[in-house]
C-alpha cells in the first residue's frame, strides 16, 4: 500500500468513526426527549406505605386530637361552665409532667373546696386537728359536680349530632385511642 492510500484510508477510517460518534450522539438525544414526552403523559402511581404506629407516636396524635375536639367544644357549646383547658401538672412525689384537661366547673369547685380546706388551717379545724374532717367536703360537691357533668354530656352530644366537624373529631380521637389500646395489648 502506498502511502497516500494509507492516508486516505486513515482519515476515511477516521471520518467513519467520527460520523458513528456524532451520530449515535444525535440518536441518543432523540431518544432522551422521547420518554420526557412519554413520562408527562403517563400518571405516576402514588403508593402509600404507612408502617406500624408507635405508642409514642400514638400518644402524641391522641393529644394533638384530644385538642382539637376541645378547642371545637370551648367554641360550640353554650355554657362557658363547660370550657375544657388543659395544662401540664407535676404531681407531688413526681417529675414527670401529665397533661390534665378538665372543665371550668371542676376546676372552680377544686378551687372553692382548696379554699375551704385552707381556710380551716387556721381555725384549728384543718387536717391534723382534733375533730377535724376530710380534705373535701366531697357529699355537698358530688351533687352539683355530678348534675354539670350529666348536662355536659348532653351538650356534647348534641354538638355531635348537629356539628359534623365536631363529629369526625371525635370519631378521630375515639379510634385514636382504640388503636393505642389494641397496641398496648400486643
Amino acid at each position: 500500500m502506498s502511502q497516500k492510500h494509507c492516508v486516505r484510508f486513515s482519515t476515511l477510517l477516521s471520518i467513519i468513526c467520527l460520523s458513528s460518534i456524532v451520530y449515535g450522539q444525535q440518536q441518543e438525544t432523540e431518544t432522551d426527549s422521547e420518554p420526557d414526552i412519554q413520562a408527562e403523559d403517563r400518571i405516576i402511581e402514588e403508593i402509600t406505605v404507612q408502617g406500624e404506629r408507635t405508642i409514642f407516636s400514638l400518644r402524641a396524635q391522641i393529644e394533638t386530637a384530644e385538642t382539637q375536639v376541645y378547642n371545637l367544644f370551648n367554641e360550640l357549646n353554650s355554657n362557658d361552665e363547660f370550657d375544657v383547658t388543659c395544662e401540664k401538672t407535676v404531681y407531688i412525689g413526681s417529675r414527670i409532667p401529665r397533661r390534665v384537661c378538665m372543665a371550668a366547673y371542676l376546676r372552680e369547685e377544686e378551687a372553692y373546696q382548696t379554699q375551704n380546706f385552707v381556710n380551716s388551717i387556721g381555725l384549728g379545724e384543718g387536717l391534723g386537728a382534733p375533730g377535724s374532717g376530710m380534705l373535701l367536703n366531697l357529699d355537698s360537691a358530688k351533687d352539683e359536680v355530678r348534675q354539670k357533668s350529666e348536662a355536659m354530656e348532653q351538650e356534647m352530644l348534641r354538638l355531635a349530632t348537629e356539628v359534623p366537624e365536631f363529629a369526625e373529631a371525635l370519631l378521630k380521637l375515639v379510634g385514636l385511642v382504640g388503636a393505642l389500646e389494641r397496641r398496648k395489648n400486643e
